[in-house]
């Protein structure tokens, strides 16, 4: 074979290497422009991965707390008892909790909760004592809230530094407006 008649296949040879190459230069084109979009979805996996954990650690925070409302009205005892056991690590004897009295329920506004108030009368007891009693049940499981206090003078044979103080807690029973029993 000649050169000559080699000719023709140089032609054919260029024009072939020259699409290989276009070819090989789209193929790495497309090659970094899906890098770099698998490096951003990287990126927003990362994100979303920093935002699941942050989210994480708010419903295991929020699932400690105590239930913003419950289901049903509780009972006397289910209320007496967290405050009983409030009282007692606040250092208020037994005999000084005058009254637990619960209140009847009354709608919360125009939503679907149901306030439902307890009174607790305390006698001669120190401001101290009635502050740890509030902080026990605010942050125990019990759920109430404190809705006021009103502290009155200490009887003529209290001790000095002791007053009366009236508490309302309050907790919300989730009661749909149209489920009225």
């Amino acid at each position: 074979m000649s050169l000559r008649s080699l000719d023709p296949y140089r032609g054919r040879m260029a024009i072939y290497l020259a699409a290989l190459l276009v070819l090989a230069s789209a193929w790495t084109t497309w090659s970094l422009l899906r890098l770099g979009e698998a490096r951003a979805a990287t990126r927003g996996a990362a994100r979303d991965l920093a935002d699941c954990g942050r989210l994480e650690g708010e419903i295991t925070r929020l699932r400690a707390r105590p239930a913003a409302a419950v289901d049903r009205e509780r009972r006397s005892g289910e209320v007496a008892g967290p405050i009983e056991k409030a009282a007692r690590e606040a250092g208020v004897p037994v005999e000084r909790i005058a009254r637990i009295s619960p209140e009847p329920a009354e709608r919360a506004g125009e939503t679907d909760y149901n306030r439902k108030p307890t009174r607790v009368l305390l006698k001669n007891v120190t401001l101290r004592q009635v502050g740890r009693m509030v902080h026990a049940l605010g942050a125990g499981p019990a759920g109430l809230d404190l809705e006021s206090v009103r502290l009155t003078a200490p009887s003529r044979d209290a001790t000095e530094g002791t007053w009366s103080a009236e508490l309302v807690f309050v907790y919300l029973v989730y009661e749909p407006q149209g489920a009225r029993r």
